[in-house]
């Protein structure tokens, strides 16, 4: 019979290996732009891969482009973080890090101004006043 995961043993794993790269992201700060973050991290029950999603908050700077900017310069970057992983984890296997932009943050943005946008119109319509 075939073992199911462990959602608890993921979730861990997931949570030490964000708190690993956090901090590893922390001895960079000087060459990152902005306040890079974390967001979160989503591994299979294997726990041989791991796709890290981080976060840019920066002034003055399109925070979008520069999400990717990072992401990519975090990917070159994967193989010392693997190590900085495996040094300080004691897991069977060390994950395969897979560094994306986490679009959340600009995703609850755009729904919030549609929303925004829909509500004066939906007002109308319950007041009878659509007939402009």
């Amino acid at each position: 019979m075939a073992k199911t995961p462990d959602g608890r043993r993921i979730a861990m794993a997931e949570r030490q290996v964000q708190e690993v790269i956090a901090r590893y992201l922390l001895s960079l700060k000087d060459e990152l732009p902005g306040l890079v973050t974390v967001s979160r991290v989503q591994m299979p029950a294997d726990l041989r891969t791991a796709r890290v999603y981080v976060s840019v908050f920066a002034q003055d700077q399109d925070e979008s482009l520069l999400k990717k900017q990072v992401a990519k310069t975090l990917q070159h970057l994967a193989a010392d973080i693997q190590g900085e992983l495996a040094a300080h984890l004691k897991m069977r296997y060390c994950p395969k890090l897979t560094f994306y932009p986490d679009e959340t943050t600009d995703v609850v943005l755009k729904v919030e101004r549609l929303i925004e946008d829909i509500s004066p119109s939906l007002r109308r319509k319950r007041r009878g006043d659509d007939d402009e």
